[in-house]
C-alpha cells in the first residue's frame, strides 16, 4: 500500500450510466445529421425571391478587399433578403438574412467595369442569385449580374462615358518581384538593374487565389519566371511553371523572383 487514496471499481449501476449517455449522444448526432436543411415558413416564403430567375436588387456597391489576397465588389443590400431552395439542385437550400451579394459576370466586359465604375455608389442590378458552394464564393449569396443601372444623375453619366486609360505597363527587359504573404499580401516589383519600381506591381506580377486559398503567382505575359529565393517551405515554387503558397500563412512567407522577356 502507498497510503493513497484508492480508485473504486466501477459498479453495475456506473456502467449502466455510461451506456446510457453513450446512446444518448449517439441518437443526438444522429438527429443532427438527419436534420433537414435551412426553410423559410410559409408567411416568409411569400416574400423570398427564386434562385437562378432574374431578380432585380438595389443597393449600395462595395470593394471588398480581402488584405490583398483578392477583391471583389459587393451589393451591399438595403434590407435583408431570403431566397428559396433550388428546385434543380439540391446543394442549392434556402439562406435566409442575407445583407451582402457577390457580384459576378464572367462573359460580359462591359458590365464587369460598370461594377467598378459604381463601386461606393448606388446602384440597381438584374441578374440571378445562385450559390456555388465552394470557396471562390465570398458571400453567402452570388449575383450574377445582367445589367447595372445608376440612381443618381452624376453616376449616369460615369456608366456611359469610355473607360479610364490604364496605367502604362513598362516593356522592360527585366524586372525583379517580392512577395510578401502574412496576415496581408503585398507585392514589389522593381526593374532588374535601376531598381525603379513598376507600378502597380499587380499588373507585373498577376496573382489569383483558388477557392482553397492557395495563391498563385507569375510574371507578365511574355516574360520567363526563376525563381531567386523563398521562405516557404510547404509551397511550390517552379521556374517558369507553377508557383503556389498558401494564403494568410502562420509565419510570414517571402518569394522572390526574377522576369526576363522571352526570346523572339
Amino acid at each position: 500500500m502507498d497510503g493513497g487514496a484508492s480508485r473504486p471499481l466501477p459498479s453495475h449501476n456506473d456502467s449502466a450510466l455510461c451506456v446510457i449517455v453513450y446512446i444518448v449522444r449517439s441518437t443526438s448526432i444522429l438527429l443532427l445529421a438527419l436534420l433537414p436543411p435551412l426553410t423559410v415558413d410559409a408567411q416568409e416564403a411569400r416574400h423570398c425571391l427564386p434562385q437562378r430567375k432574374p431578380v432585380t436588387l438595389s443597393g449600395r456597391l462595395v470593394r471588398v478587399d480581402e488584405h490583398g489576397y483578392t477583391e471583389w465588389i459587393a451589393l451591399r443590400l438595403l434590407r435583408p433578403i431570403c431566397v428559396l431552395a433550388d428546385p434543380t439542385d439540391q446543394y442549392n437550400g434556402a439562406v435566409a438574412g442575407v445583407t451582402m451579394l457577390q457580384t459576378f459576370n464572367a462573359d460580359n466586359a462591359l458590365v464587369r467595369s460598370q461594377l467598378e465604375r459604381l463601386a461606393g455608389k448606388p446602384g440597381v442590378l438584374t441578374g440571378e442569385l445562385t450559390q456555388w458552394g465552394t470557396g471562390y464564393q465570398r458571400a453567402e449569396l452570388v449575383f450574377d449580374v445582367a445589367s447595372v443601372e445608376a440612381i443618381d444623375e452624376a453616376d449616369h453619366v460615369a456608366l456611359s462615358a469610355p473607360d479610364q486609360l490604364k496605367p502604362v505597363v513598362r516593356d522592360v527587359a527585366a524586372y525583379d518581384v517580392t512577395v510578401r504573404a502574412g496576415r496581408s499580401l503585398t507585392m514589389e516589383a522593381r526593374e532588374a538593374g535601376s531598381k525603379i519600381p513598376l507600378v502597380p506591381a499587380k499588373d507585373y506580377a498577376p496573382h489569383w487565389m483558388t477557392g482553397g486559398e492557395v495563391v498563385y503567382v507569375d510574371c507578365r505575359d511574355g516574360y520567363e519566371r526563376k525563381l531567386i529565393s523563398s521562405t516557404d517551405r510547404q509551397g511550390f515554387c517552379f521556374d517558369d511553371d507553377l508557383c503556389g503558397f498558401n494564403a494568410y500563412p502562420p509565419k510570414t512567407t517571402v518569394i522572390r523572383f526574377h522576369c526576363a522577356k522571352k526570346a523572339e
